[in-house]
């Protein structure tokens, strides 16, 4: 993994969904997941860039993602939810 300074860490189903649906554009990179006493956590970087778009989410003036990706994030997030369930 890269440089943990420069990791923005997500768990959120929200935000974690919406920087990896920003990582298919180029915005951000995905660079991995992992579980910790039973929570999914999704790595992102650059750190700054990921606070910088989640920021932009939560004051709607965030870049244009085409739906097609949110949705498969989404789909994306959930799987790895319940892949982390069925093995705990």
């Amino acid at each position: 993994m890269n440089n943990l300074e420069d990791v923005f860490i997500e768990n959120d189903k929200i935000n974690a969904p919406f920087l990896l649906a920003s990582s298919y554009n180029g915005l951000v990179k995905f660079t991995g997941s992992h579980i910790q006493n039973g929570i999914l956590y999704w790595y992102f970087t650059p750190k700054e860039k990921a606070k910088l778009l989640i920021d932009q989410l939560r004051t709607k003036t965030e870049p244009r993602i085409p739906a097609q990706d949110i949705f498969s994030a989404i789909e994306t997030f959930w799987q790895q939810v319940a892949e982390m369930r069925g093995k705990g």
